[in-house]
């Protein structure tokens, strides 16, 4: 009963807005208009391993660092890499939507995403490591045997097209297709001594949402997935650098990253 009381709930005002008298009835004929969004996001990584760590090709091309690794792996050679459990974070940003013709738009919505990632490795990380000091900070994961915490600051640039569907009243549905570029403004100290990820980041996105027309503006909500492109991962072998080097993530072929969002709109 409590379920059926909630679900009507939730359905009325949908139905009144497809019954009551169109808001906004000249909205979509105009040529250009702005906005902005706000939105919750949970990011994400695909990740392929070496079956044997010292596949790596790093080893090959850097003579020695095998032995300098063994300490580290401790002769276990084979391992994975989980990111788990997903945290939610923060989207913003602005919109600039061209009309193309009646039914599809040009849509650019640059933007700033907030989130973070954890990593989950099948054995201990080495307890050097996880002491060790970057940037004169201890390392926050000491404490944990096997996790660490990647934050993420995107800059983003989003843009594509939209296709919308027929006008109900004032509901109309759309899917949206494009891409994006996202550059990471964090510096990840802490986790660069584990592993080493490149900051800009390329993206295919499909997404699909609902815009309500209200007397004053248009309020959508959209579902967008962002499909990374392009390999994060870094193997690099700077025996000389001040920043650990990454053994942990030498056991990572490739590595991708994931973004879900739920977006709404005010235009």
């Amino acid at each position: 009963m409590a379920f059926l009381i909630l679900l009507l709930g939730m359905t009325n005002p949908l139905f009144a807005q497809l019954t009551k008298d169109e808001n906004l009835s000249r909205f979509d004929d105009r040529p250009l208009h702005f906005g902005f969004y706000l939105g919750i996001n949970t990011m994400d990584y695909r990740f392929s391993h070496y079956k044997d760590v010292m596949q790596n090709p790093v080893f090959v091309t850097n003579p020695g660092l095998d032995q300098l690794a063994e300490k580290y792996y401790n002769g276990v050679h084979a391992y994975r890499v989980e990111s788990y459990p997903l945290k939610p974070g923060f989207t913003v940003g602005g919109v600039v939507n061209l009309r193309m013709n009646r039914v599809i738009d040009f849509r650019i919505t640059p933007g700033m995403s907030l989130g973070v990632r954890q990593l989950i490795f099948s054995n201990d990380i080495d307890q050097y490591i996880k002491d060790a000091q970057v940037g004169g900070t201890l390392h926050p994961e000491s404490t944990y045997e096997r996790y660490l915490t990647i934050p993420s600051a995107y800059i983003d640039f989003p843009l594509g097209f939209r296709y919308k569907g027929f006008r109900h009243g004032n509901l109309r549905p759309y899917i949206y297709g494009g891409g994006a570029f996202r550059w990471d403004l964090e510096s990840k100290r802490i986790s660069e001594s584990v592993v080493h990820l490149n900051r800009d980041g390329y993206y295919a996105e499909v997404a699909f949402g609902l815009d309500t027309y209200l007397p004053y503006f248009r309020f959508s909500g959209e579902f967008k997935f962002s499909y990374g492109l392009n390999n994060l991962i870094r193997h690099d072998a700077n025996t000389a650098s001040t920043t650990p080097l990454p053994y942990y993530g030498y056991v990572l072929k490739n590595l991708n990253s994931n973004i879900f969002t739920l977006i709404f709109f005010f235009e």
